[in-house]
């Protein structure tokens, strides 16, 4: 809850810089006048969020971390072409973990892994999510931002891999290691479609552009593994995985050398 608060007052700290009303600058020479155009950009940007599951996935992992890289392009019409790259992962948050590893567990009335050296090898266990996909976004410009900023839709569509990385704190565990591990991380594997909806600022008026705002995700994944251990088969359902996210990130757009203003001398 505290990096979800965290979340939530960068947004209020960004709308206030955004809403602000920037002054005309001046040279020795003379006026400088002229509103922001409509401009064609290509860009760069970097966002960090954090996600809550739903559905099969809500029932497999607590929320988690995300991290976005997008490579696009704003037209003159503002319609936004992005590629995103998305990696999420949690903190010990897989709820079924002592189901899974029942079967490496102790018979105590508090269970754990015995490690190489005899001790509590201090497993713990936590998504590992990757997606790649191409969207299609709109810029709504608003009354009070230029007309390059305002409200913003993407609709997305790629491919999703998420599954369970084990982590021994304490000591070795070889049936945790390496192919072994394969046998329980319940990799699944599909493909997904999100929307994103929220604001975007982006001018060269001031120091920083950005965006902000909410992504809803829903996957069709099926388990990739032929086998795993504690269930003793593979599964060949096809599962319905939901995330929301709550996003801010930075845009470094690469305007080229046109001048935004119009001097007068």
């Amino acid at each position: 809850m505290k990096k979800t608060s965290a979340i939530i007052i960068f947004l209020c700290v960004f709308a206030c810089l955004s809403a602000q009303e920037v002054k005309p600058e001046k040279n020795s020479s003379g006026k400088i006048t002229g509103k922001d155009e409509v401009v064609s950009t290509p860009f760069f940007a970097g966002a960090v969020g954090w996600a809550f599951p739903f559905g099969e996935m809500g029932n497999r992992y607590s929320s988690f971390f995300n991290v976005d890289a997008n490579l696009g392009w704003k037209t003159k019409t503002n319609w936004l072409y992005i590629f995103d790259f998305c990696f999420q992962f949690g903190n010990n948050n897989v709820k079924n973990l002592d189901n899974i590893l029942s079967g490496l567990m102790t018979n105590d009335a508090n269970p754990f892994i015995i490690s190489n050296e005899g001790t509590d090898a201090g497993v713990v266990a936590y998504n590992r999510n990757l997606s790649l996909s191409f969207g299609v976004g709109k810029i709504f410009p608003l009354w009070f931002s230029n007309p390059n900023s305002g409200l913003v839709i993407t609709l997305n569509g790629g491919f999703i891999q998420h599954q369970i990385i084990y982590q021994s704190t304490l000591g070795r565990v070889p049936q945790l290691e390496d192919d072994y591990a394969y046998g329980y991380d319940r990799q699944m594997r599909g493909y997904m479609a999100s929307v994103f909806l929220g604001y975007i600022h982006l001018s060269k008026k001031t120091y920083a552009n950005w965006y902000a705002g909410i992504q809803g995700y829903m996957a069709r994944t099926k388990m990739s593994r032929k086998y795993q251990f504690d269930l003793m088969r593979g599964d060949d359902k096809r599962y319905t995985d939901y995330m929301l996210s709550a996003k801010v990130g930075w845009i470094f757009p690469f305007f080229g050398r046109k001048a935004d203003k119009i001097y007068f001398y």
